[in-house]
């Protein structure tokens, strides 16, 4: 231990300093590698798109225009925009919609108004112009309430309801003032004159016609009349109170005559037959007389001192005293009513024109109506008699509807 103290005290104080540790060498530096830029796709070329079909458009437009030429161009339109891809469609279909509805629309309207046409020519054929070579109406409903067809006959007497029965050929139409009008149920000639001259045509035939034939049943009553050379069907059912006025046919024992409607009228010995779509209606005739039989002679008169009278119907006006409608005391309440009203007449509303009201279920129970009555100037005298009395005015005519017949005062 003392050698290696005494042999370190031997070193020179020169000896050499060693050097510090190299510090290490540094990581080699990784080699850069030159690449291009990164490659993209080209951007992709679109093409234009197609325009909107011309065509199209003016389908579209048109439609409100011209329908036609928008169907035209709207069809043409598909064809080519089915080919070319263009734009459109919808409008060239908008536009034959639109065209095709207005057409609809149009053909509509001209059915329409020929249907209202043909209803006015039939109307016009129907309507009378007093029988001075007019023609007949038909008036279905009597007053300003419709009233029913039918209803039950008297006591005693039940309608009968079945399959509607067969008749010969269709009841022609002859035009008011042809020269030859037939003959009569009995097969006897039609009166030479039109000019009512007796009782029973100025009753049954409301003043223009003579009377050919009469039938009745409980409900109904038909007159036959030559009017104006024409057969002429004046029918009444005593449960409305009114009547239609139809062309009429004459045939071996039985006349009839067909509505505008299509109600059959038909009168024969043995029954009155009404026909309608809906059903049948047949009663025993009561009543089958020639035009000239004296039973005829004085129809609804009352047997009174003042006899019963049939009023010409000229649009004239009378004063109504009052009316009577009770059977057992028509007589009675009548005579009344000539005797408080001198000079006066009375008449029986269903033998007068025909725009009385007759019998009906809803005015008289059905009874026979009496009307003691005086005639006057004028509408306007009729007025200034009836003002402050019970009294009223009422117009002789055959050219207004059954039941308007009120004297209208200002």
């Amino acid at each position: 231990m003392d050698d290696e103290k005494i042999e370190a005290e031997r070193r020179p104080d020169t000896a050499p300093i060693p050097l510090p540790p190299r510090p290490p060498a540094a990581a080699p530096q990784e080699r850069l590698e030159y690449k291009p830029a990164q490659q993209y796709p080209p951007q992709q070329q679109y093409a234009p798109q197609p325009g909107t079909n011309g065509l199209a458009i003016a389908s579209f437009v048109l439609a409100f225009f011209v329908s036609l030429l928008s169907i035209i161009f709207g069809h043409v339109a598909l064809s080519q925009i089915k080919r070319t891809g263009e734009r459109g469609r919808g409008l060239a279909l908008a536009g034959l919609w639109i065209s095709y509805l207005s057409m609809l629309c149009l053909v509509g309207v001209l059915v329409a108004v020929w249907v209202a046409a043909l209803g006015a020519q039939n109307a016009a054929k129907s309507a009378t112009t007093g029988y001075g070579g007019g023609a007949a109406t038909y008036s279905p409903y009597y007053g300003s309430t419709p009233q029913p067809y039918y209803s039950a006959p008297a006591a005693g007497s039940m309608p009968t309801y079945g399959s509607a029965p067969t008749y010969g050929s269709v009841p022609s139409y002859s035009a008011p003032g042809s020269s030859s009008a037939g003959t009569g149920p009995d097969g006897a000639a039609l009166p030479a004159s039109s000019t009512p001259s007796s009782s029973p045509d100025k009753a049954y035939c409301q003043d223009r016609g003579v009377l050919v034939w009469l039938a009745k049943s409980a409900t109904y009553r038909g007159a036959l009349c030559s009017i104006d050379g024409s057969l002429t069907m004046i029918s009444m059912a005593s449960d409305v109170g009114g009547n239609v006025t139809l062309p009429a046919k004459s045939g071996s024992g039985s006349f009839s005559a067909t509505a505008n409607d299509g109600t059959v009228y038909t009168y024969t010995p043995g029954t009155v037959t009404i026909t309608t779509a809906a059903k049948t209606f047949t009663e025993p005739t009561a009543l089958w007389e020639s035009g000239t039989a004296s039973s005829l002679a004085s129809p609804g008169d009352l047997g009174l001192a003042t006899p019963i009278s049939y009023p010409s119907c000229d649009d004239s006006a009378i004063v109504v005293y009052g009316t009577a409608w009770h059977e057992a005391t028509d007589p009675a309440e009548v005579q009344r009513l000539l005797a408080a009203h001198p000079g006066s007449s009375y008449m029986r509303t269903d033998l007068s024109c025909r725009d009385f009201l007759g019998p009906s279920t809803a005015n008289s129970g059905g009874a026979y109506v009496y009307a003691v009555y005086s005639p006057t100037s004028s509408q306007v005298a009729a007025c200034q008699q009836t003002a402050g009395t019970p009294f009223y005015g009422r117009v002789l005519s055959n050219s207004r509807e059954p039941g308007d017949n009120k004297v209208t005062c200002g």
